[in-house]
């Protein structure tokens, strides 16, 4: 399947945190033979998240991390809505989950409210429940309840066998390219990146033939030990 992945927050395009959510869902989708071809971050904008959805609604399933708090700007599950042209609900199932929390009207109120028709994914280490509607799933941003409802969530796709391979090149990337390329034309069938290091270049051949994976590997530490 093929995996677009959505970021919500003003905090990620000013820098202040590293997007780890994202990194932690394409890896996690990558190691069950899943492709994840867009990471987009949005501002907490309703029409800015909303037109992405509708953007990348040509996507299998889409990742939407952050915005499902009670604040102000956490406004992510009025935008799927509105992408999706739902109604907005205060869901009984996501009440029952927030209460465990607080009792806070004001936020049962506003983390409650999902669009018509979404699927309740339970948080157990925090207060907004994640939730699937179509073919999004929209979680917190919070680092370990997205984690926590992602994992939930992951167990609806299908696995199928991933590998990955590694070769260790000293001296810079420069000195490989010509080799590097010749195994590129070779093997289009296996995804192989190239990663500069101090001092050394960091090959990864992966995909989901394990023969020709090792094959690639084997082919291009032969052209570079004949140079």
């Amino acid at each position: 399947m093929k995996f677009a992945i959505i970021s919500v927050g003003n905090e990620l395009l000013r820098g202040d945190i590293s997007n780890d959510n994202a990194k932690y869902i394409a890896k996690r989708l990558t190691e069950i033979g899943h492709s994840v071809e867009r990471i987009v971050v949005v501002p907490d904008v309703i029409e800015d998240i909303a037109d992405e959805v509708k953007r990348l609604l040509s996507y299998d399933f889409i990742f939407i991390t952050g915005g499902l708090g009670p604040t102000h700007d956490d406004v992510t599950a009025e935008a799927i809505a509105f992408a999706l042209k739902r109604k907005m609900i205060i869901d009984e199932k996501a009440v029952k989950q927030i209460k465990k929390w607080t009792n806070n009207k004001d936020v049962v109120e506003k983390v409650a409210r999902v669009p018509e028709g979404s699927e309740i994914i339970e948080n157990d280490v925090g207060v907004a429940p994640a939730f699937v509607v179509d073919k999004i799933a929209v979680m917190p941003g919070v680092p370990a309840e997205m984690r926590n409802t992602f994992e939930k969530i992951i167990r609806r796709f299908e696995t199928s066998e991933f590998y990955i391979e590694e070769l260790k090149i000293q001296g810079l990337e420069e000195r490989v390219l010509k080799e590097l390329n010749t195994v590129v034309e070779l093997f289009p069938d296996v995804d192989i990146g190239s990663y500069p290091k101090k001092g050394y270049v960091i090959i990864k051949f992966s995909g989901r033939n394990k023969e020709k994976i090792k094959k690639a590997k084997e082919k291009l530490l032969e052209l570079v030990e004949k140079k």
